[in-house]
């Protein structure tokens, strides 16, 4: 008896088992040879990279977020391709951020006119065509503010224009046409320099006082006139300066300084003597 009860449950075991497990069915499906294919990317193929096509996304990215952010790993992402592959085009992220910086100063010298003799004339619109590249290039003014390398020669291939000394060469070209010496020439190229700089980082991270004009109005009304009168008086004028009007403003002050400068070597504006580090 115990013999014949085991019988059934071991033959329905068996059927459980046999409709469960999936027949083959005609042909197995043949194997493809060759690497699976590779999803579409938003940028485009892989036979497609090149160098010029990854400064080109760089260049559009840095138009909207600081170009120390863009990073080789994200520019992979973007074009779908492993980061080794952007390496290899690009070298390193040295040349990624020179190749951007170059096309930056492309962009000023290809909207510069020729110079027309008048220094002043000359200067002012390089630096207002130069600041207007700035704004509308934000990211690289936010690095050229706070970083030294590439921040205006340049890394380029052989063949290739270093736009930076382009544009170093036509500034002091323009200031040379005022008679002034090496010395003056130098030094004026920096403070225009050092003010552009300053000028394009503030409307870049928005730090005119215009796109923060409620807060700050309302702040410097809310105090004392007694104890803050200078405050109160500029309140409502100060929280309404833009770009239009601090830009235009800070270059003439700039170049009015620089035309008082005694000409033909006279009188030449000389770096000041280092301290001495002896105890006296």
């Amino acid at each position: 008896m115990p013999a014949a009860s085991k019988s059934p449950a071991r033959k329905s075991s068996a059927a459980t088992v046999e409709k469960a497990t999936p027949q083959p069915t005609g042909s197995p499906v043949p194997r493809r040879r060759g690497r699976p294919p590779r999803a579409e990317s938003p940028i485009g193929t892989e036979p497609m990279l090149s160098r010029v096509t990854i400064l080109q996304h760089a260049i559009q990215q840095a138009k909207t977020m600081p170009l120390d952010q863009i990073s080789m790993v994200q520019l992979a992402k973007d074009f779908g391709v492993a980061p080794g592959l952007i390496h290899y085009y690009l070298g390193g992220r040295d040349q990624l951020v020179s190749g951007v910086l170059n096309d930056y100063y492309r962009q000023r010298i290809q909207r510069l006119p020729a110079l027309t003799g008048d220094w002043r004339t000359d200067v002012e619109q390089i630096a207002r065509l130069s600041f207007q590249v700035a704004v509308e290039n934000p990211g690289v003014s936010m690095y050229v503010a706070s970083h030294n390398r590439y921040r205006l020669f340049q890394d380029v291939q052989p063949g290739e224009t270093d736009y930076g000394l382009e544009f170093f060469n036509r500034m002091t070209a323009a200031l040379m046409q005022g008679g002034f010496s090496a010395e003056q020439v130098a030094l004026g190229y920096h403070l225009l320099a050092q003010y552009l700089v300053a000028a394009s980082m503030a409307e870049a991270s928005r730090q005119l006082p215009a796109y923060h004009q409620a807060f700050i109005q309302n702040r410097l009304e809310s105090v004392s006139a007694e104890q803050y009168p200078g405050a109160r008086f500029v309140s409502k004028v100060f929280s309404h300066l833009t770009s239009d009007t601090a830009f235009e403003a800070g270059l003439r002050i700039t170049l009015d300084g620089i035309e008082a400068w005694p000409r033909e070597g006279k009188g030449d504006v000389k770096p000041a003597r280092k301290k001495s580090t002896r105890a006296a």
